[in-house]
């Protein structure tokens, strides 16, 4: 077969692939396990290359994020923070596999040290300190807020200390708290100051009320504070026009 044949046949397969999936629903690809084809795997291969031994995992849901990073060959410590108390009952008992991995107390993170209230959601992952938009709810039920809960809030440079080695500087920092990021970077001075990283949850179109910390806000403040751009991920789209609502960004420091 020559490289011409070769070509052809590789765009009816790809031509195959999307008759299929337009028919049925189902994504079907067949690619190299790599770096470009896996965001877990390339974000541990970057923690690795820039010396990261320390992520702060604030907004950890279930534990995803951490486990991934464990499962991709990461060896060293992570500290999750989880408001919703299920979800932090659940965290707990999946981190206890992994001995560098420690669950914080209970409680949200944000610009203040007192008490708030966190909006639980029917899927856990869309939970947050702000409301979310009727306008998402109306076509992703899954969304919708089915009790509230009053909880801990900490400044991260305040509760940090309790669970961070004092000599330790290589720091990731991630964030994932639907639209409160704003809110957790205000009280993450000294924790941002000593970051080697950032990872954070950029809204492209916000479904939270009250989130005045979009993607240029953003862009502009990791740019600000000397983090450039390392890898992106699509993480949430709208099924019902295609629109990507939020996007992970990894940013480090040169």
């Amino acid at each position: 077969m020559n490289t011409f044949q070769k070509i052809l046949q590789s765009k009816m397969v790809e031509r195959l692939r999307r008759q299929v999936g337009k028919t049925t629903g189902l994504h079907l690809r067949l690619k190299r396990f790599t770096p470009s084809a896996s965001e877990e795997m390339r974000t541990a291969m970057l923690l690795q290359h820039k010396g990261v031994d320390f992520v702060i995992d604030i907004g950890a849901n279930t534990g995803q994020f951490a486990e991934s990073l464990y499962d991709f060959g990461y060896t060293g410590k992570v500290v999750s923070f989880e408001p919703v108390g299920s979800v932090h009952e659940h965290l707990q008992q999946r981190s206890q596999s992994y001995p560098n991995w420690t669950v914080a107390e209970r409680c949200a993170i944000g610009n203040q040290d007192g008490e708030t209230q966190i909006n639980v959601s029917n899927d856990s992952v869309f939970s947050s300190v702000l409301e979310i938009e009727d306008s998402y709810v109306s076509h992703n039920p899954k969304s919708k807020i089915v009790s509230k809960e009053k909880i801990k809030l900490y400044k991260i440079d305040t509760i940090l200390p309790k669970y961070l080695p004092e000599d330790n500087s290589g720091i990731l920092l991630k964030i994932d708290t639907q639209g409160f990021e704003k809110e957790v970077l205000d009280g993450a001075q000294e924790t941002l100051a000593k970051a080697k990283g950032i990872k954070i949850e950029i809204p492209l179109y916000p479904i939270y009320r009250d989130t005045h910390f979009e993607f240029y806000d953003i862009i502009d403040f990791v740019k600000k504070h000397g983090f450039k751009p390392y890898s992106f991920h699509v993480e949430g789209v709208d099924l019902n026009t295609g629109r990507v609502n939020t996007i992970d960004g990894l940013f480090f420091r040169d």
